[in-house]
């Protein structure tokens, strides 16, 4: 069954006002979960890549989903007083525990933290690379190995690292957001959290913590930018300083998950690529890989549907972590880093959130779980209007992340 792009390019951005209209401010759930499928969506269905078509039944759970996750963002907005909510609080903001302007000590409390988790993040990942130049010889030798570097990692043989250290990366970006957005303008200082992040994604030939730094950090800084608004006295930065600052940190992003792309050796030719597609070829923003990674998904999801999925232990995919530490204490199997590849008609392997929580609970977690994400996240912003408590702050921004992800995979299921 086959859908007109467009089609799914209004569902977005009838998502995204809706979310704007509802929370006030453009970054909210809603307005996420709404831009990336209906983005992801019509890139599937523009048919780039000739993709085998989604079921009636997969179109059908996709829609469910999304119109549950909406209802559950929704729900508490639309009657906040049944709820027992003041409308100013869900709405607006009422107070705040946080000074209008940072002091010297936290300013310097800001700066020990991150400084501290990005040192010992950077030398856990610097352990990794000490490792790397001794088998291929130098880092040349590392740097013309990447695709070697990447296969063995998927094939869990690239074990010359410290777990969990190098993850302190994320906390340290985190709080740089935090930092950022109570001081008005972007720290320099992310700099030292990021090249931990980078380095260590290099080391292993991977994207996926250069990824979450930039959706931990913009998570964290409009959270407490949208809480501190209502603060009096708070003087940020001018928009355009801020627009220019954050779009030279997310240009810088890019240009290292390209370096990483190209250094992996990325593959630009697909089988059942369209001409057009297949132009794109030298491109370096939009290229066939970026293309496949932006879109092919569903069809994985699809593909895991069809085969009638893989059902696991409850949360076993979802909390694999968890799993992964019980595993080394005998309790229980270890869960897998990588997912399990389907031909699409090219062989891929993340089938979006639908297919952890499907392999997990089965079709309860699909009923269940988008409404449930969307309810928690709504409670969580209205706690964070309310009052901004950081450690409130810190919980619903790992939430954004899990709905920034749900077009790939569960996000949770990473990790040591």
């Amino acid at each position: 069954m086959q859908i007109h792009p467009l089609l799914f390019v209004l569902f977005g951005f009838v998502g995204v006002f809706s979310g704007r209209l509802l929370f006030r401010h453009w970054f909210n759930h809603l307005t996420l979960y709404s831009a990336i499928w209906g983005t992801g969506l019509a890139l599937f269905e523009w048919r780039l890549i000739d993709y085998t078509p989604l079921t009636l039944e997969v179109w059908m759970i996709i829609l469910y989903a999304w119109l549950a996750f909406a209802l559950g963002s929704t729900m508490l907005m639309l009657a906040p007083a049944a709820a027992g909510i003041p409308d100013n609080a869900s709405r607006s903001g009422a107070t705040s525990s946080v000074r209008s302007s940072l002091s010297v000590l936290e300013q310097r409390l800001f700066v020990v933290a991150i400084l501290a988790l990005s040192t010992v993040a950077l030398l856990a990942v610097l352990y990794q690379w000490k490792h790397l130049i001794e088998k291929f010889g130098g880092i040349i030798g590392v740097l013309i190995n990447g695709r070697t570097i990447y296969s063995m990692t998927v094939a869990g043989k690239l074990s010359d690292k410290i777990p969990y250290l190098d993850s302190l990366s994320l906390a340290a970006v985190f709080l740089t957001g935090l930092y950022s957005a109570r001081a008005g303008k972007v720290k320099g200082i992310i700099i030292f959290p990021l090249a931990a992040a980078i380095l260590g994604d290099i080391a292993q030939g991977g994207r996926v913590k250069i990824l979450l730094s930039g959706l931990l950090f913009l998570s964290a800084y409009f959270l407490t930018k949208h809480a501190s608004s209502h603060i009096k006295n708070f003087r940020p930065a001018s928009k355009v300083k801020q627009i220019l600052a954050l779009g030279f940190l997310l240009a810088f992003l890019w240009s290292a998950a390209e370096f990483v792309r190209s250094y992996r050796g990325a593959v630009e030719r697909f089988y059942g690529a369209s001409t057009a597609l297949n132009k794109l070829e030298k491109q370096a923003f939009i290229t066939p890989s970026i293309y496949l990674y932006l879109s092919s998904h569903v069809g994985v999801f699809n593909a895991y549907w069809k085969a009638g999925g893989e059902p696991s232990f409850p949360g076993a995919t979802t909390f694999a972590p968890v799993y992964r530490i019980l595993s080394r204490l005998g309790i229980a199997d270890e869960t897998p880093y990588f997912q399990k590849f389907y031909n699409i008609p090219i062989a891929t392997n993340t089938g979006t959130y639908l297919r952890e929580i499907h392999s997990d609970y089965g079709i309860a977690g699909i009923l269940v779980t988008p409404f449930l994400l969307g309810f928690l996240c709504t409670v969580l912003w209205i706690q964070v209007k309310k009052r901004m408590h950081f450690a409130t702050i810190a919980l619903l921004a790992h939430f954004y992340v899990v709905v920034m992800f749900t077009f790939l995979y569960q996000v949770t299921r990473l990790g040591d």
